[in-house]
């Protein structure tokens, strides 16, 4: 807009100065180096804009003719750059199509001249992770860390996943606690730590990540994820406890459950297991109990019966009331086999047997079939016994193989 505002400014001023040279040409004189010339005073005009674009079209020239040195570097980088950009293109297809050695060099090819050097360094680093070489790729990262440091993070950030979905915890775990420290606050880094320890099953130092997880606002970590990762996290240090045969640093965690969480169901049964296998039966039996006055669960209840009770009559009254609870939805099958084995503990045979045999018409359970062997033993009937003894050997059998899931465990 500019220009065509100074040119026709400039037309103006030619018109005008034509028309009063015109009317009055004048004449000039010019002397110079001995030269002399006389002309008139629109002559002069002429000559001078003459000289003028003579001038514009002389600079032009030499800077035409300077400026070539830097329009063919210009023009060789331009070349190197489409080449190295086809040469990433040709890396990507070669990694998809599984050939890493051929992806990783074409991706390494003249990576400095491509348009986004670091997306170079990215599909190296997916070729070497492809063929196992983990220590080259973490070189390419110090490489990049020098070359990129801006980059640096979010390629290490894509290493640690990528090393996490091939379940190379150590390297991953490594990488993420570095960044963890440069970058606290990154919601992205935090989510891939925890998951990341979450798949390690390092449950201690997952649980040190709770309180900032359940501050974290990212839009694909719902609450369900919280409540998941809390419930495996105190699930896989109860295991630790156990394992250890340490009741009192068991008895320190079910303290430390959120309050919310002491109402699972399922966190109530790994607890009660954990003391049977302490050999804490009581104490199993005080925590179902203490659930099922809040309230009665079918998992929580047959978890109770299969106990060895303190006081079976107490026992056996406590089921009857609480099966008697609208809430409490026990299958025929679980009610039969509770009730038969609660009349077997109180030496109620005649009772067990008639109940029983309405559990076994439910595609009995290995509990189920283990108890009508044992009433027929004490029936002295050995030879039912065994048969029954038998077909819960092969119901175990067939749960190690992987039972259908239409079938009761």
């Amino acid at each position: 807009m500019k220009r065509f505002v100074v040119f026709g400014l400039l037309i103006l001023l030619a018109v005008a100065a034509g028309f009063y040279f015109v009317r009055d040409p004048g004449t000039a004189d010019i002397a110079l180096l001995g030269w002399q010339m006389q002309t008139s005073a629109l002559g002069l005009l002429v000559l001078v804009l003459v000289v003028y674009a003579l001038l514009l079209i002389l600079g032009r020239f030499l800077s035409a003719l300077f400026g070539l040195p830097r329009y063919l570097r210009r023009r060789s980088a331009r070349q190197k750059q489409i080449a190295a950009d086809e040469a990433l293109l040709r890396a990507w297809a070669e990694l998809e199509r599984g050939r890493f050695a051929a992806a990783e060099k074409l991706a390494l090819t003249n990576r400095a001249h491509g348009s986004l050097p670091p997306l170079h360094s990215v599909v190296a680093l997916d070729a070497l992770l492809g063929r196992g070489e983990t220590a080259a790729a973490l070189d390419l990262l110090n490489e990049v860390r020098e070359q990129y440091p801006r980059f640096a993070d979010f390629l290490a950030l894509h290493l640690a996943n990528r090393l996490r979905l091939e379940r190379r915890f150590p390297s991953a775990l490594e990488l993420l606690h570095g960044l963890s420290l440069a970058h606290p606050k990154d919601e992205a880094i935090l989510r891939a730590f925890a998951d990341t320890l979450y798949a390690a099953e390092d449950w201690a130092k997952l649980r040190t990540l709770l309180p900032a997880l359940r501050r974290l606002k990212w839009p694909g970590f719902t609450e369900q994820d919280l409540l998941r990762i809390e419930h495996a996290v105190f699930t896989g240090l109860m295991a630790e406890a156990t394992r250890a045969g340490d009741a009192e640093r068991l008895s320190q965690l079910w303290t430390e459950v959120p309050k919310p969480m002491k109402a699972d169901p399922r966190l109530i049964a790994r607890l009660a297991r954990a003391w049977v296998q302490l050999s804490r039966v009581a104490d199993a039996e005080r925590v179902l109990e203490k659930a099922l006055k809040q309230t009665c669960t079918p998992e929580l209840l047959r978890q109770w019966v299969d106990l060895p009770p303190a006081d079976p009559v107490r026992s056996r009254n406590l089921f009857t009331t609480w099966t008697g609870q609208v809430d409490c939805a026990l299958s025929d099958a679980d009610m039969a086999y509770g009730r038969a084995r609660l009349a077997w503990l109180n030496d109620d045979l005649t009772t067990a047997q008639s109940e029983l045999a309405t559990a076994l018409m439910h595609q009995p359970d290995v509990a189920t079939l283990r108890l009508a062997a044992q009433i027929h033993e004490q029936q002295r009937d050995s030879v039912q016994a065994l048969a029954f003894y038998k077909q819960a050997a092969q119901r175990l059998e067939m749960e190690a193989l992987g039972a259908p899931s239409g079938e009761r465990r």
